[in-house]
């Protein structure tokens, strides 16, 4: 593989971890952009490479970019490595409102300068099983599909972080910045989704305590269940999935034992419990997208998430939150959202 000079846009928590991953493939992590200098120089004395003084001053010294940007920044990046011709990487979700996401998608065709957007769940190993096997037609046809992502208000970044996300018109809240992973993960198993109806408490005043459960009418006839929170106590979190289909089930729990687990007492008798897994370090799901999008400008193939795929989880996402405001289902092919 030849080698490719990596840039990244942003340096929050999400950035630092795909820093680390960039690590393990065969990259240069060349430099880093983001509004507050300081902050770029940080990860260059981290990771190495170079703080760049502008988003086009970076653009047009690196081969591939990563926009780790919040998500209202991403159509300015977007946009502005569509115009440069460089291949990127953007976080989930593609956008905070849905015309940037359109605007985003038709401007990297336009270009044809490839666009991924990293809905890591798709390679997640027990949910990319889970859809091989579904593919397989092991449980027949899906019927009902069931997924749980629940944890703590997130403050991976600080004070700074929590500000973003707390703040609903910058982050979307819980649905669109967890539910969302499911919303695609479901797609991706049973198709195109004709409806949605959601509650929740987005809009009940506790942003740190967001939680959110959305039903699902695929047009297969399948029923999707998604439930999304950040109002579990500090630490904690869990994802569950499960597929029924007319043959058969699949099941899956994070709170169920690891394939290693260890247990070690320190010198002042406490028990620290740990869990490993055999898999190698560029099993990591971050790892294996980022791998995955390598390969797939080396050889010309289809990325696993397609703009389009990313486009449709925005809107079934905002479409969503349009229910939970006006409490009725909401028609996903005819949503418009309403004005910011």
């Amino acid at each position: 593989m030849t080698l490719k000079r990596v840039g990244l846009v942003g340096t929050g928590a999400i950035a630092r971890h795909h820093a680390r991953q960039w690590q393990k493939l065969p990259v240069t992590l060349a430099g880093y952009y983001d509004v507050r200098p300081e902050a770029a120089q940080a990860f260059c004395d981290q990771f190495g490479g170079r703080a760049y003084p502008s988003l086009d001053a970076l653009l047009a010294d690196v081969d591939v970019v990563d926009i780790c940007t919040p998500a209202v920044a991403h159509k300015e990046c977007v946009l502005a490595a569509a115009r440069a011709g460089v291949p990127m990487v953007c976080e989930k979700p593609l956008a905070r409102h849905l015309q940037d996401a359109r605007e985003m998608v038709e401007a990297c065709d336009r270009a044809r300068v490839p666009l991924f957007v990293a809905h890591v769940v798709r390679f997640f190993p027990q949910f990319a099983r889970a859809h091989e096997l579904v593919e397989s037609g092991l449980i027949g046809r899906p019927g009902v599909v069931r997924t749980i992502r629940a944890g703590s208000f997130p403050r991976f970044g600080g004070s700074e972080s929590g500000k973003i996300y707390g703040n609903f018109a910058l982050s979307g809240g819980v649905i669109l910045d967890v539910c969302i992973h499911d919303i695609d993960f479901q797609r991706w198993c049973c198709g195109e989704v004709e409806r949605v109806f959601a509650r929740g408490l987005t809009f009940a005043g506790h942003p740190e305590r967001d939680h959110a459960l959305l039903t699902l009418r695929f047009a297969s006839g399948a029923i999707g269940h998604i439930e999304g929170s950040w109002a579990h106590p500090p630490g904690q979190f869990r994802t569950r999935l499960e597929l029924a289909g007319d043959r058969g089930l699949i099941e899956w729990d994070s709170t169920q034992p690891q394939p290693v687990q260890a247990a070690q007492l320190d010198e002042n008798g406490t028990v620290h419990r740990t869990t490993a897994s055999p898999l190698a370090p560029e099993d990591d799901p971050y790892c294996a997208e980022l791998a995955h999008f390598l390969h797939c400008l080396e050889t010309g193939e289809p990325f696993r998430v397609s703009p389009h795929d990313a486009l449709m989880a925005v809107q079934i996402a905002l479409a969503a939150i349009a229910s939970l405001r006006r409490g009725e289902p909401v028609e996903v092919a005819t949503f418009q959202e309403d004005a910011p």
